[in-house]
Formats: structure tokens, C-alpha cells, sequence
């Protein structure tokens, strides 16, 4: 396959996994879980999407790419709809892009005409899909059906950086958004009422949701300017554990349960590094990459995709 100015890229098979090269400049990788039940493993770089089927290695089609993105590697999101549709979801300095998760169609490109930092997405506790994304304007709010804002950006306490969905046990959804001055946690589907305390962390710049395997929903963040990451229990906002050090600048994170333990993975400098999620610790096996995601698989197993930041290169790896 051709990608970016005619460059051919090409996957063989290594490991436990493929290894694409011949991308220019940094690959972000997605890597989920589609509606049939299938691996889907999307590469973005030099403002393209290409898909992979992840056990061949064979290119298998791209996303529609947006018209005139300023986007190099879009950092993507997936979540899955009521009725089972996959979306892909990912932001840049022109708005919100959204994209089928089956077929690759772009189904919104630029909405909210904001620089958007981050998305996050899944349902609320009604069942209301919702799409989220913080901007330069405010918290954005969107129906990810039809792709159409919910309601003008809403103002926001702080300049929100980062954001994710959080569902508790009791059953309420959350929208948890951070700063450079804490994280802060809302409740409604229309983010109406602050939850709980605000959750002191400096500089949070990327927050995700994991579920314990007891159902615990655990926020994680990557705050102090990429320093470490923090833990803490989306019910209560009480910190889990140690901050764990990461050292690094640029700091993306993913998790995923591996033999019924959940695993942090961290990746900056291009070295992706494993912990154990609850304790803390270290697993020591490292890859290589600067952007990561990754996934659970039924049988115990998880799937992990790197992206280098230099080199244009995107690896998975199977993980027992």
C-alpha cells in the first residue's frame, strides 16, 4: 500500500503480533473490537487512516480522511452505541471528527469549530449516547448518532484539558474532566451538577476509565506534565496507591486485563512500559512506541498497538 506522498508500506509478521513500516512521521494506532466481534486496527499518520486486518497483515481499506486537516496523527477513540455500532472519534484544531466504525465513513468533520484536545464517549445511565470533548471554548457536547451538538460549549471551571466517561456502580454516569488545576467530575447528561469534591492534581493532561474486575470504576491520569500517573476512585475521588513515574513529556496512556489483572500501559520516548495497575509495579517486558492503544480479548488475553513517534512504524503485540 501507498501512503503520504507515495511512500510503500508494508507488514510482516513478528512475535506475537505484525509490524507496519514505511508510514511518514509519527503513527497513532487504534486498535478495538468491532461489531461482529472482529479485530479492527486503524493507523493514522500523515493525515491518513489505513485499516488493518491484525492477523494477516494485509491492508484492508482507509478511513475517509477529512478535507484540509491540520491533523498529522489524530489520536482516536472508539466507544460502542446502544444498538452495537462502533464510532471513532478523534479532535483537532478545526473541531470534532467522527467516523463509522465499520465502514469508515466520516460522518462529521470540523463540527464545533473549536481546537478540541481530547474526546471521550460511551452512555450515559439513561442509555443516551453521548460524545464529549474539551476545546479552547469550553466542554463540548455531542449526539454521536446524528453528529450534531447537543447544546453551545459550556463554559467550563479551568481550562479543561482532558476528559472521559465514568460509570458507577450504583449506576449514574459521570463526565470527568481535567486541568492545570485538578480533576472535576459532573453529573447529568448535560453535565448539569459538579460530583463530589474536586480531585487536587496539577496539570492533568489525559484521563481514561478502567473497571476493576469487581466493577470498580478507577479514573486515571496523566498529570504533573507528564511526571506520572494517578489513580483514583471514581466514586469517592480518593487517591489509589502511589503515583506511578513516568519521566516523560508526552505521555499517552492505555490499559487492558491480562490474565484477570488490569495493566497500565505508558508509553513516551518511544518505550511503551507495562505496570500492574492496582499495585503499581512494573512488569518488565517494554516495546517500542510513542503512542499506544490497546484491548481486552475474551480469553484472557489483551492485544496492544505501538505507534513510533519517529521512524513511521506501528506494532502489536500479544500479551498472556
Amino acid at each position: 500500500m501507498r501512503i503520504g506522498g507515495g511512500g510503500l508500506v508494508r507488514s510482516e509478521r513478528v512475535g506475537t503480533g505484525i509490524e507496519i513500516v514505511g508510514f511518514e512521521g509519527p503513527v497513532s494506532p487504534l486498535i478495538y473490537r468491532s461489531r461482529s466481534g472482529g479485530m479492527e486496527l486503524v493507523a493514522a499518520a500523515s493525515g491518513r487512516l489505513t485499516r488493518w486486518d491484525v492477523e494477516s497483515g494485509r491492508p484492508t481499506g482507509e478511513f475517509q480522511a477529512p478535507e484540509n486537516t491540520s491533523t498529522d496523527a489524530f489520536v482516536l477513540k472508539e466507544f460502542v452505541l446502544a444498538d452495537g455500532r462502533v464510532r471513532v472519534a478523534a479532535g483537532d484544531e478545526d473541531g470534532l471528527c467522527l467516523w463509522d466504525g465499520a465502514s469508515g465513513r466520516l460522518l462529521a468533520d470540523a463540527v464545533g469549530k473549536d481546537r478540541i484536545h481530547q474526546v471521550a464517549g460511551g452512555l450515559t445511565s439513561s442509555r443516551r449516547a453521548l460524545l464529549v470533548g474539551t476545546g479552547v471554548n469550553g466542554l463540548h457536547l455531542w449526539n454521536p448518532v446524528a453528529a450534531e451538538p447537543l447544546a453551545p460549549p459550556l463554559e467550563h471551571v479551568g481550562d479543561a484539558v482532558a476528559v472521559t466517561l465514568a460509570t458507577l456502580r450504583g449506576g449514574p454516569s459521570l463526565i470527568v474532566t481535567g486541568d492545570y488545576e485538578g480533576v472535576r467530575r459532573w453529573q447529568g447528561d448535560l453535565c448539569e451538577t459538579q460530583f463530589g469534591a474536586e480531585i487536587d492534581a496539577p496539570h492533568v493532561d489525559m484521563l481514561t476509565t478502567v473497571y476493576t474486575e469487581d466493577g470498580r470504576p478507577l479514573i486515571v491520569g496523566v498529570v504533573e506534565e507528564g511526571e506520572v500517573v494517578c489513580r483514583w476512585d471514581a466514586e469517592t475521588g480518593e487517591e489509589i496507591g502511589r503515583p506511578i513515574p513516568t519521566d516523560g513529556e508526552f505521555v499517552r496512556i492505555a490499559t487492558a486485563t491480562v490474565s484477570g489483572r488490569v495493566r497500565l500501559f505508558t508509553a513516551d520516548h518511544d518505550v511503551v512500559r507495562q505496570w500492574d495497575l492496582l499495585s503499581g509495579k512494573p512488569v518488565a517486558e517494554t516495546f517500542t512506541g510513542s503512542f499506544v492503544s490497546a484491548v481486552s480479548l475474551p480469553d484472557g488475553s489483551a492485544l496492544l498497538a505501538a505507534g513510533t513517534k519517529e521512524g513511521g512504524k506501528v506494532t502489536t503485540h500479544r500479551l498472556v
